[in-house]
C-alpha cells in the first residue's frame, strides 16, 4: 500500500508552534542625565545632578524613579535681593512603552515629584536720598517642601547594545508649596520657578538597559 508522502509531511508537524513570550520582567535601566552636567560646567547660576531608574513589564508597562540635587542661583531672581536655594527631590511614576523600530522607542508618562529644600539670600534697600542707612535684611529658610505632577513625552535611539540616548518633554503642574514671607521662593530643586504653577522643562539622558527579550 502506498502512503501520499504529502500527507506523511503533515502528519509529522507539530500540534502547537513554539511562540516567543516577552518575560514579565522584560527590562532594568539605569539613567544619568548628562544635559545637567553640561549645563553646570557652562553655567554659573546652577549647579544639578540626576539620576533615575527604570523598571519594564511585559515590554509595555514602565515604573521610573529620579533623584537629584541641585543648587541654584538665578541672577535677577528680586530687585535689590540676591538669593539661593539648594535641596534634593525626587519623582515616581509610570510610563508607557512604543517600539517604533529596533533602535527607537518612545515613551508617554506622569510623574509625581517632591522637593526639600532650604532658601537664603539677602534683602537690600538703599536711601535713594543718602539721609538713611542701606537697610539689609538676611534670610535663611530650612526644611521647605514642593510637590507637582508631571506629563512626560520621552523619545531614545539605541546606540549600541543596550545604550540608549534620548529626551524627555516634560510639564509640570504644581500642587503645593511653602509660601514663604516677607520674599516668597523663586526657584525650586526638581521644579524650576514660582512664577507660574505650569512649567515645561526639557532634559537630555544617557541610559543603559539590562533586556531579556
Amino acid at each position: 500500500m502506498a502512503v501520499n508522502p504529502v500527507c506523511a509531511q503533515v502528519g509529522d508537524l507539530p500540534d502547537t508552534v513554539e511562540v516567543d513570550k516577552v518575560p514579565v520582567l522584560s527590562e532594568v535601566s539605569v539613567m544619568v542625565d548628562y544635559g545637567k552636567l553640561i549645563a553646570g560646567l557652562v553655567l554659573d547660576t546652577e549647579t544639578k545632578y540626576e539620576v533615575g531608574a527604570q523598571v519594564v513589564f511585559y515590554n509595555k508597562l514602565v515604573l521610573v524613579g529620579e533623584y537629584g540635587i541641585a543648587t541654584l542661583n538665578p541672577r535677577g531672581a528680586y530687585v535689590n535681593a540676591d538669593y539661593q536655594s539648594e535641596g534634593s527631590y525626587y519623582r515616581v511614576g509610570l510610563g508607557y512603552k512604543i517600539d517604533m523600530n529596533q533602535k527607537n522607542n518612545f515613551y508617554l508618562g506622569i510623574r509625581y515629584g517632591h522637593s526639600t529644600y532650604s532658601d537664603q539670600g539677602n534683602v537690600r534697600i538703599v536711601s535713594e536720598s543718602g539721609i538713611y542707612d542701606t537697610f539689609l535684611y538676611p534670610f535663611e529658610r530650612e526644611d521647605i517642601h514642593a510637590q507637582w505632577f508631571e506629563a512626560v513625552l520621552s523619545s531614545e535611539r539605541r546606540i549600541w547594545k543596550g545604550l540608549y540616548a534620548g529626551f524627555n518633554l516634560r510639564l509640570r503642574v504644581m500642587i503645593d508649596y511653602d509660601n514663604q514671607a516677607p520674599l516668597d521662593v523663586f526657584s525650586i530643586p526638581g521644579y524650576g520657578r514660582t512664577f507660574d504653577h505650569t512649567v515645561p522643562a526639557a532634559n537630555l539622558y544617557i541610559k543603559y538597559s539590562f533586556e531579556r527579550f
